[in-house]
C-alpha cells in the first residue's frame, strides 16, 4: 500500500493540464477585471456625453 502511494506522488502524467489550466484561470480572471473596469470607464464617459447634450438642448430649446 506504502509503495503505491509513493508511486501515485511520483507520477507526474497530467501535471502540466493542471498548470495549463490554472494558467487560463489567471488569465481569465485578470482579463474579466481589465473588462469591468474598461466598461465602467466607458459606461461613466457616455453619461457625461449625454449630459452635455442634454444640456445643449434644454439651451437651443429656450
Amino acid at each position: 500500500m506504502t509503495a503505491q502511494f509513493k508511486d501515485f506522488l511520483a507520477d507526474e502524467r497530467g501535471q502540466d493540464v493542471v498548470e495549463y489550466s490554472l494558467l487560463l484561470v489567471l488569465i481569465g480572471t485578470v482579463a474579466m477585471i481589465y473588462l469591468t473596469g474598461l466598461g465602467l470607464n466607458i459606461s461613466q464617459f457616455l453619461q457625461q456625453i449625454g449630459t452635455k447634450l442634454e444640456l445643449v438642448s434644454n439651451v437651443s430649446a429656450d
